[in-house]
């Protein structure tokens, strides 16, 4: 049996393998020239004891065609040419190699392997990369050795997100690839997003995104907290924007706390608001949509509760003020809405409401310089800014105008006047009879 361990700064590969390269960086220029190599320096010196052989600066000339069938147990020290500044390795091991264990320890520079480093090493069982600063390991470095045993990957610097460990997510928990990692347990993050956080947690929420993501939008964890017990909270982003979708996605992953639905057809709010898979919802993005009104966000729990509301570019004219007024003071997320951008009607009746609220609110409302009137013949008024504008352009102008008077409205004054005549007459009649003791007259002609 053959067993390479590497100890200290050091890598060793076998002679066998001469596609293998390393590069270092390093503060002198000579020793980037030197490279590293197995021999090539008098200095080496080998020891021997039994099957195992120590070999200080490379290895002794005598050993280099030996090694595959003499020792068992092979340890380089103080490599030749080789820094600590060791950052990625170039090349990979043969399929001839008979090495059966493989480590790389102490490597504080190392940050990556290449994919099919060992991929074809058809002896190899037991794969060490612990204590480095490993951050990427491609599936095909695991998944590759045919008789691939045990792999420990702990005391790194992994990557959760895409592009790092993240295919891990996909892999079944009795998989050949999960069982053979002896130390997946106690895998932790590095990066900043997940930084901390026990690696087999968040590639359960991972493949939970993915598999909950609805089609055709992407999803994305973009933040992960920690809950009072020690729990993971992710914050999920689903982006369904620009997919000329007709209704919101019927589904969203469990902790989905954003909604992006940029320029789609929708037309109402109504189920955003009233469906209960999106009342978790913190932040929601409706710009350049073609929604006309916003009414049924008056009464709705998610307007009280809500972060971020976007409803830039689309065909709102007005809005209920009172319930926006009455849901902005109970709500203490609320970090940012935005209506500008709208075909904002401008008369008496809804803008000095409407003005009110936008002064009231200036740092809620992002958007004030794009919140203008609807564009018209009147100068006056025509896309001018709300917030700003003064209301005697549109309340203290003269309004003289006919209002016709219906059929229905001329029937109700005759019948007023009717009732008012036979009251008052009844009344004087009954005055009559009190004072003088005599009838009405029309009592008299009554058979």
């Amino acid at each position: 049996m053959l067993v390479l361990t590497a100890i200290f700064t050091v890598f060793l590969i076998e002679r066998a393998s001469p596609h293998t390269h390393f590069n270092t960086k390093n503060n002198t220029g000579q020793l980037n020239k030197r490279g590293c190599a197995l021999s090539g320096t008098h200095q080496a010196l080998c020891a021997k004891s039994g099957h195992q052989l120590v070999c200080t600066r490379g290895i002794n000339t005598d050993w280099i065609t030996g090694i595959r069938y003499e020792i068992g147990h092979l340890k380089i020290v103080d490599w030749p040419g080789l820094s600590t500044e060791l950052t990625r390795f170039k090349g990979h091991f043969a399929s001839t190699s008979r090495i059966e264990k493989l480590s790389i320890h102490g490597l504080t520079s190392l940050w990556e392997v290449p994919a099919d480093m060992v991929s074809k090493m058809s002896h190899l069982r037991v794969l060490d990369l612990r204590g480095n600063v490993l951050r990427h390991l491609k599936a095909p470095t695991l998944r590759g050795p045919q008789n691939l045993e045990k792999v420990y990957l702990s005391d790194n610097k992994w990557d959760c997100s895409d592009g790092g460990l993240d295919w891990l997510a996909m892999e079944d928990e009795n998989s050949a690839t999960r069982r053979i990692i002896v130390d997946y347990y106690q895998l932790v993050c590095h990066q900043q997003l997940y930084r901390g956080k026990p690696l087999h947690k968040v590639m359960d929420i991972i493949k939970m995104v993915r598999h909950t993501c609805p089609k055709p939008c992407a999803c994305a964890m973009t933040h992960v907290v920690t809950d009072r017990a020690g729990g993971i909270i992710p914050l999920i982003t689903v982006d369904c924007a620009n997919k000329r979708l007709i209704s919101p996605p019927t589904t969203l992953p469990p902790s989905a706390t954003t909604l992006r639905l940029e320029g789609n057809k929708l037309n109402s709010i109504r189920p955003l608001v009233q469906e209960p898979q999106y009342r978790k919802l913190m932040d929601l993005y409706l710009d350049n949509n073609s929604i006309h009104a916003v009414k049924e966000l008056e009464g709705s729990e998610w307007f009280t509760t809500f972060r971020v509301l976007s409803l830039r570019g689309n065909f709102l004219k007005q809005i209920p003020v009172y319930a926006f007024d009455k849901a902005f003071q109970a709500n203490n997320n609320i970090m940012g809405v935005f209506l500008g951008q709208n075909p904002w009607r401008c008369d008496c009746h809804f803008i000095p409401r409407f003005q009110a609220l936008l002064l009231k609110y200036k740092r809620i409302i992002r958007d004030l310089s794009d919140i203008r009137c609807s564009k018209s013949d009147d100068k006056t008024i025509s896309q001018v800014q709300i917030s700003t504008m003064p209301l005697g352009n549109v309340c203290s102008r003269p309004e003289v105008k006919s209002v016709p008077i219906s059929s229905i409205n001329i029937v109700n004054l005759v019948l007023s006047f009717l009732i008012f005549v036979i009251v008052g007459k009844f009344l004087y009649d009954w005055h009559h009879f009190r004072t003088t003791g005599k009838l009405p007259w029309i009592s008299s002609i009554l058979p």
